[in-house]
């Protein structure tokens, strides 16, 4: 049975205003009524006891995820609202050129595409979903069965990406709807192969909301050495390589990624024994330590840290560690070279503050070459700006 929420005041305007993630503590309940539990259908009504909207309860997360408002049509989140949201979300992608044979791309990215509390990207042959609560699991089941019927997957993999789950040290939950993948298998982003595990972890070893970054690589690396530090599977280091980039030093704390990474390159087609290519195992503050103290340098240095490194065994701090980092790495860059910098931070140009007070650490001044953000295949809800979470900085230094 759906359960009547009543919205008035700020609850009501927000959810007019495009919010579909709508934060329950603004949404008093009538006295003596017990809240919502987890994955529970509600409707959302105005004070006359008009419809607004329906979704689900998420108190794991403490909102209230809205699936359809009155406009659509929809009177609760079944198989008919949820496979219309993925057409639509095909067509976008469409229109954009992504979908195609082994093509790798975000699908379903939250409230931009109407499903709150979910994301889906295609790998290939197989798509992974992330429910972002244990409540979202029956909707990320429903969810997967259309992903396979409109993009034409052969299974998808649904991971609970819940609060305090894998990324914060606890355990990831998972269950294959369809064929299961193998561990691993291939897909494609530009026409470049990339290995992907899908069944493997929280992430699958290619960060979707990069693949812009990778496509426009080139202007900034063509005929300059490159150091990659946080280097993950490789995929910056590889679009760099066929870019034209004279060298490219990888750096990542795990063995077992650098031995991915050196995959990924012999499928672009790089041989990944050509001692232009490095693959160092270590911490990127001890690298460029004794990279600066041996005086190597590199004309660009891109840095894109984990949000969580279990080798580090703290969270990522940007506010305290980023600008250190910045300031080592400018150790390394001539004149004229660039640091391109990544952060999944909400708060808008916090990633330029930061690096402004590495270099000025550094002793160094910069000019902005870029600024960028998610690309068009993770659409966010206006009304919702702390959705669009990645930053870019690309600066010149001197």
């Amino acid at each position: 049975m759906t359960r009547a929420i009543p919205l008035a005041g700020d609850a009501a305007a927000a959810l007019r205003d495009g919010v579909r993630d709508l934060d329950a503590t603004r949404v008093p309940l009538p006295d003596g009524a017990a809240p919502p539990g987890p994955g529970e259908p509600v409707l959302l009504v105005d004070a006359g006891g008009n419809e607004l909207g329906c979704g689900l309860a998420d108190p794991e997360n403490g909102l209230y995820r809205v699936y359809a408002i009155a406009a659509d049509r929809f009177v609760g989140v079944d198989a008919a609202l949820i496979g219309w949201r993925v057409e639509r979300a095909v067509a976008l992608r469409r229109w954009l050129g992504l979908p195609g044979e082994r093509a790798a791309y975000r699908l379903i990215h939250g409230a931009g595409d109407g499903l709150p509390g979910l994301t889906c990207d295609v790998l290939g042959d197989w798509a992974v979903i992330w429910a972002y609560g244990h409540g979202l699991v029956p909707v990320a089941r429903t969810l997967a069965e259309a992903v396979r019927g409109f993009a034409r997957v052969r299974g998808v993999v649904i991971k609970v990406r819940a609060r305090g789950g894998a990324g914060a040290g606890g355990a990831l939950t998972q269950e294959v709807v369809g064929d299961a993948p193998p561990d691993a298998h291939v897909a494609e982003e530009h026409g470049v192969p990339f290995e992907i595990h899908a069944l493997g972890g929280l992430n699958t070893g290619l960060f979707t909301d990069m693949r812009e970054q990778r496509r426009g690589l080139g202007r900034f690396v063509d005929g300059r050495g490159v150091l990659n530090l946080f280097s993950y599977t490789g995929a910056l280091s590889v679009a760099a390589a066929r870019a034209g980039a004279s060298r490219v030093t990888s750096v990542d704390t795990s063995a077992g990624v650098q031995q991915w990474a050196r995959g990924n390159f012999g499928r672009a087609g790089l041989d990944p024994g050509d001692r232009r290519w490095r693959f160092e195992v270590g911490d990127a503050v001890r690298f460029l330590t004794r990279a600066a103290k041996e005086r190597e340098r590199y004309d660009v240095v891109l840095i894109d840290p984990p949000t969580f490194s279990p080798a580090r065994g703290t969270p990522w701090a940007l506010d305290k560690d980023y600008p250190d980092l910045i300031a080592r790495a400018a150790a390394v860059i001539p004149d004229g070279g660039v640091l391109w910098l990544a952060a999944n931070t909400h708060e808008l140009g916090s990633l330029g503050k930061l690096a402004a007070k590495g270099l000025r650490k550094a002793g160094r001044t910069s000019a902005v070459l870029e600024q960028a953000g998610l690309p068009p295949c993770h659409p966010t809800a206006a009304a919702q700006p702390r959705d669009r979470y990645l930053q870019i900085v690309v600066l010149r230094l001197t």
